[in-house]
């Protein structure tokens, strides 16, 4: 049974609703995964290279460089020499001085320790560093502020600890961070307080002397809390810095450091606290001291980007895969390949511009991916919804039932088929053309021309046998017209098993008295076994009818008509030759069309000129062929050949 409704169309709400669900489920999808978190990461970097950042003011680093190493000794320094320096820096008036380098060792130094606190007291503003080790002792984390007594002794502690992403890269801090609770503020913001420049935090924060301490009644787990996305002030080197052989030198350059926030820490090569960042280039990495200063930076100058909330990425994101749609359903293929290129422009566009404009961080991974999808996605749906339409087409144009195999097709040859059947409804209405053009001469002409007759009073009897000529005439071309039809809706589930020698001697039989008639003698060369093939045995005989018929129009008198059955190749030939003028070349090319005896120059025309169509129509109808062949020196042989069983 046939689908009289047409598929849906590529912009139906429900495939448009499909689509949106396939690309947020998609978006959501990359983003929750991390799957192309590394497409982010590269976003947001390219986002700090491109944003230009004012200079850096008010902080300054001492530099533990590979001079200072050469002229103050080998790493690690006695702590005496780290009090040197630290009263060089202070003699300086910095606001505050932090730290970057780990006193949580007493070592084999007690003067040593000693020197170094009294430093610490008399500067009054240092802050020291908290190390969260990596190591676990027991089974458990461990959180490292500097010996008790250097603790006491320093102004304040803080952090130093940055948040490093899959791919190794610092890109931002957490502003509280803790084993078990997050306590522990950032050094830089530690410094911020004791050089007046940030009111202190209200979260709670350790004491100063709190020793290293071993988490056993809670959870022994980082715990962060405010994650932030650090704006480097610049590339490596960005941050003012004086080298720390430089200061312990007579006539230190001090004016270079008072009135600011001072980071002291390591920078020479091979010293390990050196980090890939953002901004860095030519694989020269930032070290560790500088992106303490950039923190401070951010904290001061409330530079920080925030990243969006996972629940707002997700959201975001699923929003934002729904914008091809806009255009999806109206565009071309061509603009709507060109609107979804502007499109990943323009996020990424958003991408790289928020940060800078807004201090807002989204990773816009997810929606990128449904951007991209979204062209492919879509031409397939309408590939489908073409393909789908292709094949209702070609059951409607064919007549076969729903769900015919055509999925089996290739999609060209889906295309070609329907060409095909454009093609054959062309032809269809150029035969009905040609059937009324032909009707209406050759039928109602001729009845016209009867009914003239019959109301002229009593004919006489040459009239009559006109009269009859032209009726019969009428009949003859309405009974061709009916089995053209007939042949026209032969379908192979009627044909049936038939011995064709038995067609063949029949329609011999039955144009015998015509022959007679014409003083032409009938052949027949027909095979005593039967030949058996699938077929419509009075539709084949009606084609054979018209051949031998044909044959004997085009005869002479005293002449043979010869009707031949043969076996060959699989097949059955059925071959009628006469002895008549033959046929024209320009005739030939139109032999077996409808009206062709109209077209003829040579062989007079007689017939209704749907014989020889109609005999074509037969032969392919029964899975054959016909064709025609020219006889030396004169006359034509036409035949049928059909596939046996």
């Amino acid at each position: 049974m046939q689908d009289k409704r047409p598929p849906r169309s590529a912009h139906s709400l429900r495939e448009f609703l499909g689509m949106g669900l396939l690309l947020a489920a998609l978006a959501v999808g990359v983003s929750a995964s991390g799957w192309l978190a590394r497409l982010d990461y590269f976003l947001f970097d390219l986002s700090q290279r491109l944003g230009a950042q004012p200079a850096p003011t008010g902080v300054v680093m001492v530099a533990i460089d590979q001079a200072s190493l050469q002229e103050l000794g080998r790493w690690p320094w006695p702590r005496r020499v780290h009090a040197d320096l630290l009263q060089q820096i202070c003699r300086a008036s910095p606001k505050a001085v932090a730290v970057d380098i780990a006193f949580n060792e007493i070592g084999d130094d007690p003067a040593g320790n000693q020197a170094l606190a009294k430093a610490l007291r008399a500067c009054g503003n240092v802050s020291l560093p908290v190390v969260m080790e990596s190591a676990r002792q027991g089974g458990q984390l461990l959180e490292s502020p500097p010996i008790p007594l250097l603790a006491r002794s320093a102004a304040g502690l803080g952090r130093v600890s940055v948040r490093l992403d899959e791919d190794g890269v610092a890109r931002g801090v957490d502003l509280w961070e803790g084993v078990g609770t997050a306590s522990w503020p950032l050094l830089a913001q530690t410094a911020l307080q004791i050089g007046g420049w940030q009111p202190p935090d209200g979260a709670a924060q350790p004491q100063p002397g709190d020793t290293a301490r071993l988490v056993s009644d809670e959870a022994p787990t980082l715990v962060r809390r405010e994650p932030r996305l650090l704006r480097f002030a610049g590339p490596p080197g960005t941050i003012p810095s004086v080298s720390a052989a430089e200061l312990m030198r007579p006539g230190a350059p001090a004016q270079a450091l008072r009135g600011k926030i001072v980071f002291v820490g390591a920078t020479a090569a091979g010293m390990g606290d050196i980090l890939s960042t953002p901004v860095t280039t030519h694989g020269a990495a930032m070290p560790g001291v500088e992106v303490l200063a950039n923190v401070l930076l951010n904290l001061r100058d409330e530079r920080f980007i925030v990243p969006l909330g996972r629940a707002w990425t997700l959201a975001l994101g699923a929003v934002l895969a729904l914008v091809p749609l806009l255009w999806g359903t109206r565009f071309m293929p061509l603009p709507g390949l060109l609107a979804n290129a502007a499109w990943l422009a323009v996020l990424a566009g958003l991408a790289l511009a928020l940060p800078l404009v807004s201090g807002v961080w989204f990773a816009p991974s997810g929606a990128l991916v449904a951007a991209i999808a979204a062209y492919p996605l879509w031409s397939w749906r309408r590939l489908e919804v073409a393909r789908r339409y292709l094949d209702w087409q070609l059951q409607q144009l064919t007549g076969a039932p729903a769900g015919s195999p055509f999925y089996r097709l290739r999609f060209e040859q889906r295309i070609d088929y329907v060409k095909q059947a454009q093609q054959r409804f062309h032809d269809l209405h150029k035969e009905r053309e040609e059937t009324l053009a032909f009707l209406s001469h050759d039928i109602r002409v001729p009845l016209a021309a009867a009914v003239q007759q019959l109301g002229g009073g009593t004919l006489d009897e040459t009239n009559q046998h006109r009269l009859f000529q032209q009726l019969r005439r009428a009949h003859k071309l309405a009974q061709s017209f009916l089995s053209l039809a007939r042949v026209q809706s032969l379908e192979q589930k009627d044909l049936r098993e038939i011995d064709l020698g038995s067609v063949a001697h029949q329609a011999t039989d039955a144009v015998y008295e015509a022959a007679q008639g014409k003083s032409v003698r009938l052949a027949r060369h027909i095979p005593d076994e039967p030949v058996w093939i699938r077929g419509d045995f009075h539709l084949l005989e009606r084609a054979l009818d018209n051949l031998l018929h044909n044959a004997l129009r085009f005869s002479p008198a005293g002449g043979t008509v010869t009707l031949t059955l043969t076996l060959q190749g699989g097949k059955a030939e059925l071959s009628v030759a006469d002895q008549g003028p033959g046929v024209s070349a320009e005739m030939l090319p139109h032999l077996f069309e409808r009206f062709s005896t109209q077209k003829a120059t040579q062989r007079p025309a007689h017939g209704t000129g749907l014989g020889l169509y109609f005999v074509h129509n037969v032969a392919e109808r029964h899975g054959g062929q016909a064709g025609y062949e020219a006889l030396v020196p004169n006359g034509a042989r036409l035949w049928i050949r059909l596939p046996l069983l």
